[in-house]
């Protein structure tokens, strides 16, 4: 349908150029990011401009050195949010000072739509597919499992409560993707910002109420689904709120040629081809390699210290004796944890030939100094015999079964006469 266009507020005018420019910042150079180097180039320009910023501007006592890794809520982070805000509101201003007579901006605001919707969509995606398939929060490791309770951090606790499920990481993740869908369809975008909000609203709960590192990104996915609904706050008011009729929306057509549309088409449905497709491929890959359909490392299990020889002499297992191994707890390819006396763990390289029936240990903080253990291994016990840090060793170590702990023995039951909650 042709309809008029309507007038805006200058206070609607400058919040529009606010929050396009701070988005256009924030998410570019998305969907360049499937370029090759597109997305490292724009991070890079970044990564030359905060620090910057962060020593002749706002002072800080320590040059940033620091940029986004597993953690998003870095020094960097914090000032390019800060840098990208500050960007925005003079952008504004500048836009408003030379765009006085401009009425409205709907087909400005119609694109920048389409832009953020698909760019929730893409992040619920790959946020959600990791969870479906019970990637992001697998299963409690070996070595959490014997982690004393108290150690744990707050993001682990968190972790651990959600991938203990699979089926709850995987109905977290299909309410991400099931969001997503929704807002790749104009029609639907509402439904899926709703959801999206949602569900974004859930993450960033968790994020600061468990102290996961990714405070920022998390808010401004919720964010950027409450601008989605802006729009239409008034309909759902007089829906859910004040019980009035809500009228239907009509959708102005913004491609008048017909090659436009349909090529819009194509491109649509291409993109959502490649997103469904990369993320459930890649998933599927990440369960075979590191996920819960991983080939299992040779020794994997844990093993509780029975016997400790030191140079000849019996080691008694003395619990201010932090050299001692009360338990050798291996669960990935070269690597493994030790649990000494005291309830520490330490990680260390563990690297297994299976055919020479050696295992190569040492730290990963020290790579110079290694040693080389023979083993023999059954069902029931493993046996290492070597030089350790100069000593002469030999432990005999006793396979612990892992599913005999209460969290994986307890299992579900429909019925229950009595809480268990130990």
């Amino acid at each position: 349908m042709s309809l008029p266009s309507r007038p805006w507020s200058a206070g609607q005018k400058l919040a529009f150029r606010f929050f396009f420019v701070f988005f256009a910042l924030y998410i570019f150079p998305f969907p360049l990011t499937f370029v090759p180097y597109a997305g490292e180039v724009y991070e890079g320009v970044w990564r030359l401009f905060i620090p910057w910023v962060g020593a002749h501007i706002l002072h800080l006592p320590d040059p940033i050195t620091i940029f986004t890794n597993g953690s998003g809520d870095t020094t960097f982070d914090y000032v390019k949010m800060g840098t990208m805000l500050a960007l925005a509101v003079l952008g504004a201003l500048v836009w408003s000072l030379a765009d006085r007579r401009r009425r409205n901006y709907e087909t400005a605001h119609h694109w920048l739509r389409v832009w953020l919707r698909y760019y929730v969509a893409y992040m619920m995606f790959i946020y959600g597919f990791a969870k479906v398939f019970h990637l992001q929060m697998p299963s409690p490791y070996l070595s959490q499992l014997v982690q004393p309770f108290g150690d744990k951090s707050p993001m682990g606790l968190a972790w651990s409560y959600i991938g203990y499920s699979k089926a709850f990481s995987a109905f977290t993740g299909w309410a991400e993707v099931i969001a997503g869908l929704f807002l790749l369809f104009r029609r639907t975008t509402l439904l899926g910002a709703v959801l999206s909000a949602i569900v974004a609203a859930n993450i960033v709960a968790i994020n600061f109420c468990f102290d996961v590192p990714v405070k920022l990104f998390s808010s401004f996915l919720l964010l950027v689904s409450l601008f989605l609904m802006a729009p239409d706050v008034k309909r759902l008011a007089n829906l859910f709120v004040l019980n009035k009729p809500v009228q239907p929306k009509i959708y102005r057509n913004y491609l008048s040629k017909r090659w436009l549309r349909i090529s819009a088409v194509v491109l649509k449905s291409l993109f959502i081809i490649f997103i469904l497709y990369s993320q459930v491929e890649s998933s599927v890959n990440g369960t075979k390699r590191y996920g819960d359909g991983r080939a299992k490392p040779p020794l994997f299990g844990i093993y509780n210290t029975e016997l400790l020889v030191r140079n000849h002499d019996t080691i008694p297992p003395l619990t201010t004796d932090t050299t001692r191994w009360r338990q050798l707890i291996i669960q990935y390819e070269k690597s493994a944890h030790l649990k000494l006396m005291n309830d520490s763990l330490k990680p260390l390289n563990f690297i297994v030939d299976t055919t020479l029936k050696t295992a190569t240990v040492f730290s990963r903080t020290d790579t110079s100094r290694k040693s080389v253990l023979h083993y023999t291994a059954d069902s029931a016990y493993l046996t290492l015999t070597g030089v350790l840090d100069n000593d002469s060793v030999m432990y005999r170590l006793r396979k612990f079964d892992h599913r005999s702990f209460r969290l994986l023995s307890r299992g579900f039951r429909w019925v229950n006469e009595y809480p268990y909650n130990r």
